[in-house]
């Protein structure tokens, strides 16, 4: 936030309502997890961060009335409507809600677009929402993380002695069709990544850094973000190895959160971060038409992904914009 420092009142409503929605979706999921799809849980959780922004700004009496109001707004609407469907779905109708809140999240990808274009433009701005800050400057960013993302896939295929997967993806036409959609695909699901990365990147990640310095930031935030995949590890990605899939997942998120921290303080620009964000959720699918779900880790692939983020996101803390001292409180 250009101007404003994020007091520790903000920090804890952040925490009370991006966690608190969590535990209490947790709970909901770990109910019905076995006897139906749990799908629409991920997808809703994504939301949660961004929730705990708007609401710690709108209890700033000091900055309530700056923020832009209508986006806040209906980006609450959409994700109240979402959840109270989801439950009522779930416990009266008992039916799989998924399908359907897929076509809210497009509803509201275009609502928020109206919604965005009606604030005020200083309100935009001084929040962190403007899309153009530093966009054209920044593109080359999300080049580089498909580079090291498609790098990770390579190294696992060669440890694994698959390259013949790695590459038979790409001489299939489909792929290539799939891959030209991405830009399509963004722009009707970006809420939930905006959702995320409003919350860690643009609120929490200033925040930490303000008080403990830019690089032990990361580090904590990349903790911080692991734990809140909780549930889902438990209940969704890999309910047979959920211990496993935890430690992968802190693993993941505090590699990403050193690498979404370099290119955030790079670039100032959330939508960018989104951008990588929902790349790193949508290739893997796309071009390998891999599922995140009921999966089985071992000890060994734990070690091994703990040894390949280091590797290829680490030095990113060697970076000179962690060097300096000085935190500029942007958001």
């Amino acid at each position: 936030m250009k101007g404003f420092s994020i007091s520790n009142k903000d920090l804890i409503v952040f925490f009370v309502v991006t966690f608190g929605l969590t535990i209490l979706m947790g709970f909901v999921m770990g109910i019905v997890y076995e006897i139906h799809p749990v799908g629409s849980f991920p997808l809703l959780q994504m939301y949660y961060p961004a929730l705990g922004v708007m609401v710690a700004l709108l209890l700033n009496k000091d900055l309530r009335s700056k923020i832009p109001i209508k986006f806040f707004y209906t980006y609450m609407v959409f994700l109240i409507a979402s959840i109270v469907y989801i439950l009522v779905k779930l416990f009266s109708f008992h039916q799989d809600p998924e399908t359907d809140l897929t076509f809210l999240l497009f509803i509201n990808s275009l609502a928020l677009i109206v919604a965005y274009n009606s604030d005020k433009n200083e309100s935009i701005r001084a929040f962190g929402l403007k899309f153009k800050e530093n966009f054209k400057e920044s593109i080359p960013y999300i080049f580089l993380f498909i580079i090291l993302y498609m790098l990770c896939l390579f190294v696992s295929s060669l440890v694994g002695r698959d390259v013949g997967g790695f590459i038979s993806p790409f001489t299939n036409v489909e792929t290539w069709i799939r891959l030209f959609l991405l830009p399509i695909g963004f722009i009707l699901t970006y809420p939930v990544f905006l959702g995320e990365e409003y919350g860690w990147r643009y609120f929490l990640q200033p925040a930490l850094q303000e008080r403990m310095g830019k690089r032990k930031a990361v580090i904590v935030l990349g903790l911080i973000w692991g734990i809140w995949h909780l549930p889902i590890n438990l209940f969704y990605y890999s309910p047979q190895t959920s211990l496993y899939s935890i430690l992968n997942q802190v693993i993941v998120c505090t590699g990403y959160s050193i690498f979404f921290g370099y290119v955030y303080m790079k670039s100032r620009n959330i939508w960018i971060i989104s951008i990588i964000h929902f790349l790193n959720n949508n290739m893997g699918a796309i071009i390998y038409e891999a599922t995140g779900n009921d999966l089985v880790f071992s000890w060994e692939a734990i070690l091994f992904k703990l040894i390949l983020f280091s590797v290829v996101y680490g030095p990113f803390l060697l970076a000179r914009v962690y060097k300096n001292v000085r935190v500029d409180i942007e958001g």
